[in-house]
């Protein structure tokens, strides 16, 4: 497989996942802005749409971020055989990665100290770059293998 044809199968496994990602995520953000909406509906409406385009925002920007720091590398430079014969700790190893990377921006570790800082944030990151990650990763071995088979 070229490496133009790896690059363009890593763009369509990035957006998968992160089409998986923003699904999973979706029922947090519906939470949150019940939460704060209250009882009058127009608001829930606007802040509905106000929140799911600021989540999308805010994901593709990670996305994009993430695609040309980590997977754009890998599929350029890693070979797909080793890729393939070690498939099930690379999936691992991208969903653990992406978990303590999450914790480390968000700074988990000071909910430990009881200074007052929520998880939720650190719940909702977490889940998304799990699921992201985790789909990126599937759908690109997946494409991989179907190349080697053919």
């Amino acid at each position: 497989m070229t490496r133009s044809r790896r690059w363009r199968k890593a763009i369509v496994a990035t957006l998968l996942g992160w089409a998986a990602g923003f699904v999973a995520t979706s029922p947090f953000q519906i939470v949150e802005v019940l939460r704060n909406s209250g009882p009058n509906f127009p608001l829930l409406v606007s802040a509905l749409g106000y929140g799911f385009a600021v989540w999308l925002l805010i994901t593709f920007a990670g996305v994009a971020m993430i695609w040309i720091c980590a997977v754009l590398p890998i599929a350029l430079f890693v070979p797909a055989h080793w890729l393939l014969e070690h498939r099930a700790w690379v999936i691992i190893a991208s969903m653990g990665l992406s978990l303590l990377l999450v914790g480390y921006k968000v700074h988990v570790w000071t909910h430990f100290y009881h200074d007052g800082v929520g998880l939720m944030n650190f719940w909702i990151y977490a889940c998304f770059a799990v699921v992201f990650s985790g789909v990126t990763a599937y759908c690109y071995l997946r494409f991989l293998s179907r190349e080697q088979t053919a």
